[in-house]
């Protein structure tokens, strides 16, 4: 679905552990975060039986025996801790199982962050009804900030609980179903509390580079994924830059009616590029829900994902594609703080640079 490619953008969200295990946060949300998840848990089947009864629908059965190959070449291939993941399945009944809600004031680029424990301070709050975020969304719309709400196809628990396979991804493409339990299962791999952008773009890369793999493994459409992820990498590109533009607005000594004019001046060209753009994909319309709803937050979900996904490519090449090596020297940026750890991986991009490119 259409809006399902927007959506994509978000579905790494390590949810269920800031859900669980937040600090100073009203009864209330905890117990609906309990409830959610317990909800989960009562629902859960075991992969292995479903695969044996011929009650099965034969589409399910496939998808199960796919995410099967799947979770055997992370655990093999990539080293990741998939043995004692997706080995149940939960049957929603609904499209997602949890909604986000991120915010970023009027006039600034900085996300609102919500702290807990173990995870630290994220720039996302999640509920497991749809309700509830809808009203945790209206409640900052009217504290004067642009706010994003978002259906989640997927979570980490972060090796918390065993997570399951869930009826609102099992059906992805296959490449697609890849790169999403890669991207979670790195979670368990590397999580850095209280830095969204390192942890989320972590994630990517090595999910990229697993699917990658996989690809040579187990062959997929590539043209439609070469095709797919260029029209992605345009996106993030062309979002990323009028994000910049955007931030050296409100960095400007106005008022707030200059910046307010010139921030819709902003919004208005990036309007006209996204047209510019869709005309040279031939009309693909993939992003036109994620345009429809723009705003400061919604710009900042994209920075979340791929903010620092260059300099880990490239940190993953001087590698020389070796993951066990890659993954190790992410666990020693990940001891850094996240100052000198941002500019660490920004110093790569710049020593990697064509010399001509340079400043």
């Amino acid at each position: 679905m259409i809006a399902n490619q927007s959506s994509a953008i978000f579905r790494g969200f390590v949810l269920l552990t800031a859900l669980l295990l937040g600090g100073c946060q009203s009864l209330g949300y905890y117990w609906q975060a309990a409830q959610g998840q317990g909800s989960l848990l009562l629902k859960r089947q075991s992969v292995e039986r479903l695969l044996a009864r011929d009650s099965t629908p034969p589409q399910l059965r496939e998808r199960l025996r796919t995410v099967q190959r799947i979770r055997a070449f992370a655990v093999v291939e990539l080293g990741l801790p998939a043995q004692r993941q997706y080995g149940k399945y939960v049957e929603l009944g609904r499209e997602y199982p949890v909604w986000s809600v991120s915010a970023a004031p009027e006039l600034s680029l900085q996300p609102r962050h919500w702290c807990y424990w173990f995870v630290g301070c994220l720039s996302y709050r999640g509920f497991f009804r749809e309700e509830a975020a809808q009203r945790y969304a209206a409640a900052l719309a009217r504290e004067g900030y642009d706010v994003s709400l978002a259906g989640i196809t997927a979570y980490s628990t972060l090796g918390w609980f065993h997570d399951p396979v869930l009826s609102s991804f099992v059906h992805l493409p296959e490449a697609e179903l890849a790169e999403l339990l890669f991207h979670e299962l790195a979670h368990q791999v590397l999580f850095v509390p209280g830095d969204t952008v390192f942890s989320e773009s972590f994630a990517v890369t090595l999910a990229e580079e697993g699917l990658r793999r996989y690809s040579e493994r187990f062959p997929q459409d590539l043209s439609r994924l070469r095709l797919a992820r260029q029209r992605r990498d345009d996106f993030v590109k062309l979002v990323l830059e009028y994000r910049g533009r955007l931030d050296a607005v409100f960095a400007q000594p106005w008022s707030a009616a200059e910046k307010r004019a010139a921030k819709a001046r902003v919004y208005a060209e990036l309007q006209e590029a996204y047209a510019a753009q869709k005309r040279e994909w031939g009309g693909h319309a993939g992003y036109d829900d994620w345009f429809a709803g723009i705003n400061n937050a919604r710009l900042n979900t994209v920075a979340t994902y791929y903010d620092q996904v260059p300099a880990l490519q490239q940190l993953l090449r001087e590698k020389n594609g070796d993951l066990a090596e890659f993954v190790a020297a992410c666990r020693r940026l990940a001891r850094m703080d996240p100052a000198s750890r941002a500019r660490e991986l920004a110093s790569r991009l710049t020593a990697s640079a064509p010399t001509e490119s340079r400043p």
